[in-house]
């Protein structure tokens, strides 16, 4: 006999039959009763219920609107079946934590003959309310801290300036610790977000007399390494944020300003745009090894960089050819180049370089969003066949009157598109279904540029960087109306850069059989609102 493994987070019937295994004529699994007319989750003394297998989480699309997030597990179920041709196990039950050491706790039940594989988590909770750090400019030493819920800010405390780049700070994917490079005093500090401390100050070194300049970091999707650009000398560095120790160093090309950088999700490589260049660095991870990818011949300008969910493609915009180049990972080489005849990537805004937050990818990896600057549109690609599906006319503003998109962020469901409008100090709100405009929120004060904007992890709200104001617009997303505008101090510098920490959740599924349930399933984590649309 094999005992039945119980689940110790639920409670057990027992009952006075007992329950064998055998194989019916076809190979089939069948659970044998000794008492058939009482069998049933009762009669349960022995016998094993199966663990399920091969837990998958996903994002759970549009259903809910807006300010909705949803979770959607599979999982392999069994085949197993009872003495009288029905499933052994009955149901399903997904556990769900915001620890992955517990406790869990049931986020719903599927049944049926055969159960469902699936289910839809509608707006997990359990999460401490995220923070959202933004960086300080004009040369403080110092950032903001945002509580998502209650807007609270408070002073987080660096030894050195955070760079005026989009991408100068970012928080690991289980949101423990905040990366910030800090390019005048070449160096990078490690914050706890439990307390908002340094944990350890990392220094980049100079190279032949050069003094670093660190301006851009990207966490890796598994939270052991950050990846750190030292824009003065051409260089990448591997820093373990373990051991806050540097790898060695990894020669690229010359970036622009801002720097764009981004990981592929599935943490194989780190690519780099070489403004100065005309190329894209393709880093791969486990060997540093460096593949160089031409863009535009001898005059192509990457500004901007995304990687799809699935890591095959990343897109990189060419400011000089105002063109879009689609590189294959599988091959690191340029498969397809689409001309954005009716727009124009340059910003006025900047000599070199340009703004890498111009790109967004939605979570489900369909559709390629690019902001164009001068051109006063958004451009709608489609991933798949690498066609544009439509252009995106942004209205007129009040201030300058023409548009000028100069960023972009996605809500995690990746329902709605915000387009930060620049010269006009509002944000442009659109459904990504239709492509259609669903509202514009009043002015959002001064905005500067580059321009951070997020959104937070549940998607009920998008936060925007007010330069000139030295505050933080907060718009609703179900209301697209600003509900908070809290400063980054008093007096306070100006903010640059935003970087949410995500809300990471845990989850088990168990196979049930009435009262009964198995061991559960090896934990998977998914986490809400990290890297929202492929850019980091």
């Amino acid at each position: 006999m094999i005992p039945l493994v119980g689940n110790p987070r639920r409670a057990w019937l027992l009952g006075a039959a007992v329950a064998v295994l055998a194989l019916g004529e076809s190979g089939a699994a069948f659970a044998m009763f000794t008492n058939s007319t009482t069998a049933g989750p009762g009669s349960f003394q022995t016998g094993t219920l199966p663990t399920p297998g091969g837990l998958a989480l996903g994002n759970g699309g549009c259903s809910g609107g807006a300010g909705q997030t949803n979770v959607v597990s599979t999982w392999t179920g069994s085949s197993a079946l009872d003495a009288s041709g029905n499933y052994l196990v009955a149901g399903y039950d997904v556990l769900r934590s915001a620890s992955s050491s517990g406790p869990y706790s049931s986020a719903g039940s599927v049944s049926g003959n055969p159960p469902a594989t699936q289910y839809t988590d509608t707006s997990p909770s359990g999460a401490t309310a995220p923070l959202v750090y933004v960086s300080a400019g004009n040369g403080a030493a110092s950032a903001q801290s945002i509580n998502s819920s209650t807007y609270a800010a408070a002073t987080v405390t660096l030894s050195g300036a955070v760079g005026d780049e989009p991408n100068a700070l970012q928080v690991t994917p289980d949101g423990t610790k905040l990366v910030v490079a800090e390019g005048a005093a070449h160096q990078v500090q490690i914050v706890s977000t439990a307390t908002g401390a340094v944990t350890s100050t990392v220094s980049i070194p100079a190279v032949g007399g050069t003094q670093s300049k660190p301006n851009a970091v990207a966490v890796s999707p598994s939270g052991t390494t950050a990846w750190i650009v030292d824009a003065a000398n051409a260089r990448v560095y591997p820093l373990s944020l373990a051991t806050s120790t540097l790898g060695p160093a990894i020669s690229v090309g010359t970036q622009g300003d801002p720097t764009a950088m981004v990981v592929t999700p599935n943490g194989a490589q780190v690519l780099v745009a070489d403004y100065g260049s005309h190329q894209v660095s393709a880093i791969n991870t486990s060997t540093d090894a460096v593949t160089n990818i031409a863009i535009g011949g001898a005059t192509g300008t990457p500004i901007a960089l995304a990687a799809t969910p699935n890591s095959a493609h990343v897109y990189v915009a060419d400011q000089a050819s105002s063109q879009i180049d689609d590189i294959a990972t599988s091959t690191d080489t340029v498969t397809t180049t689409l001309a954005l005849a009716s727009s124009s990537l340059a910003d006025g805004n900047f000599s070199g370089g340009g703004d890498p937050n111009i790109l967004a990818i939605t979570p489900n990896g369909s559709k390629l969003y690019v902001a164009s600057y001068q051109g006063g549109t958004v451009e709608d690609i489609t991933v798949g066949s690498d066609t544009l599906a439509g252009t995106i006319q942004l209205p007129p503003g009040g201030v300058d009157g023409a548009p000028d998109p100069n960023a972009l962020a996605l809500t995690p469901n990746g329902c709605t598109l915000y387009v930060n409008d620049y010269d006009n100090n509002k944000v442009d709100v659109y459904a990504v279904s239709t492509d259609t405009l669903e509202g514009t929120p009043p002015p959002i004060g001064s905005t500067g540029d580059p321009i951070g904007m997020a959104a937070a992890p549940n998607g009920a709200a998008v936060l925007v960087a007010n330069y000139y104001d030295s505050t933080v617009s907060v718009i609703s997303t179900s209301s697209n109306t600003v509900v908070d505008t809290p400063g980054t101090g008093s007096g306070g510098p100006s903010p640059y850069a935003i970087a949410i920490a995500p809300s990471a959740y845990y989850y088990e599924v168990a196979g049930t059989h009435g009262g009964w349930a198995s061991v559960p399933s090896s934990p998977a984590m998914y986490v809400l609102g990290w890297n929202v649309g492929g850019w980091q």
